[in-house]
């Protein structure tokens, strides 16, 4: 869960709800605030260690406008418990607070050894990562990637779209080979020291590879970190799927970059599509004016 430093007033108005909140949940659950409360992207989130009874524990809030407040993202924390083999947080209780147009979700769970792999979802700087936390990293999407599931992590039309408004291509987006996948894999959801996957509430089916490709995407600041990526993972990378979650996932990082995050990552975006460009399956041509 990454800090967000910028504080407009609507966003302000918001920290002030979730800390409200977040001071109701921990007396309707008994436990105590153990660490400092962090914010999620766009304040759309708080989390903080807590205490119940000695134990160490995890409690995360998330908040929608009530008729939002429902489906496969807002279940998907508690949903993945259902997955096994993987290092990851798993939700003991739950609850729902409606306050006018909002719904806060509270969730306790267990509290998963180590620290963030990176302070941000974009890597900076090069991880000292040993063989034993890429070997659990590959071992851990190999046993998600069997999870039976209905959930869907992303949607084939959506994929088809953006690579079409944002690269000109019409690919091939058959959801005949997809995967469960982790859906948000970037560098603070992965803990070391050990190692464990955190912040479960996109996984669902996606196209092979699509855990890789973002990871991948979220580390093309660190070319000698792509090199090790691009190795481990390149049955996967190298697929017709696997080249198009790397597109889409550039689509999503350059929104982002167009909105003010991370610009130190377009220039390496635009190198890297243009090495895929070449290598996506074209289901037919554009014609003039599609895509837009």
């Amino acid at each position: 869960m990454t800090a967000e430093p910028h504080t407009s007033a609507p966003e302000n108005e918001l920290r002030g709800m979730l800390r409200s909140a977040l001071e109701r949940e921990l007396g309707a659950l008994g436990a105590e605030a153990s660490g400092v409360p962090v914010f999620g992207w766009r304040d759309r989130s708080l989390g903080a260690a807590v205490s119940r009874g000695g134990e160490a524990l995890w409690l995360r809030l998330v908040w929608s406008r009530t008729e939002w407040a429902r489906g496969s993202w807002w279940t998907g924390n508690q949903d993945a418990g259902a997955i096994s083999g993987v290092r990851k947080p798993r939700v003991l209780e739950v609850r729902e607070q409606t306050d006018g147009p909002l719904t806060v979700r509270a969730e306790l769970m267990t509290l998963v050894p180590g620290h963030p792999a990176q302070s941000t979802p974009e890597l900076r700087a090069a991880p000292s990562l040993d063989e034993a936390w890429w070997n659990a990293l590959a071992g851990g999407l190999d046993a998600l990637s069997v999870a039976p599931t209905a959930r869907r992590a992303v949607d084939p039309d959506g994929i088809r779209r953006r690579i079409a408004v944002f690269f000109g291509l019409d690919v091939d987006t058959d959801v005949g080979d997809w995967r469960a996948a982790h859906g948000d894999l970037h560098w603070n959801n992965l803990h070391a020291e050990p190692f464990a996957m955190v912040d479960w509430e996109a996984w669902g089916l996606a196209p092979r590879g699509y855990d890789a490709a973002f990871l991948l995407c979220h580390s093309l600041a660190q070319p000698d970190v792509v090199a090790q990526i691009t190795r481990r993972f390149a049955d996967d990378l190298d697929s017709d799927d696997g080249v198009v979650s790397q597109l889409y996932v550039l689509t999503k990082l350059l929104t982002r970059a167009d909105a003010g995050e991370h610009p130190h990552l377009v220039a390496p975006i635009h190198r890297h599509v243009d090495r895929l460009i070449g290598r996506a399956t074209r289901t037919r041509p554009l014609s003039r004016g599609e895509g837009s």
